[in-house]
């Protein structure tokens, strides 16, 4: 009994440390993608157009979009000509990215 008792007290352990090695790993990931977002957004033209804004940061349409739904403002030049500020999005970015 007595070794049952130890094994779970050590189990319970070890799977508390395990849940806490998973927070900060996915922490860590989303610091790393933020960083990584954040190199790219400095090559970023002052107004960049929505095509290659994606193709620089290496986002789809669908990430874009929700971005925007978040908050992240665009800016519609004409029919086909959306742009966003580059520097209100490395603070959208900072925000969203926020660890």
């Amino acid at each position: 009994m007595e070794v049952t008792v130890s094994f779970e007290n050590n189990l319970d352990r070890l799977l508390e440390r395990i849940e806490k090695l998973n927070e900060n790993l996915e922490k860590l990931e989303k610091r790393t993608e933020y960083m990584e977002m954040m190199v790219k957004a400095t090559e970023l033209k002052p107004y960049e157009p929505q095509e290659s804004l994606k193709g620089k940061l290496g986002i789809g349409q669908g990430l874009l979009n929700e971005w925007v739904a978040k908050g992240l403002e665009k800016q519609v030049w004409s029919d086909r000509n959306i742009r966003y500020e580059k520097d209100e999005l490395k603070a959208f970015l900072k925000k969203e990215y926020a660890v």
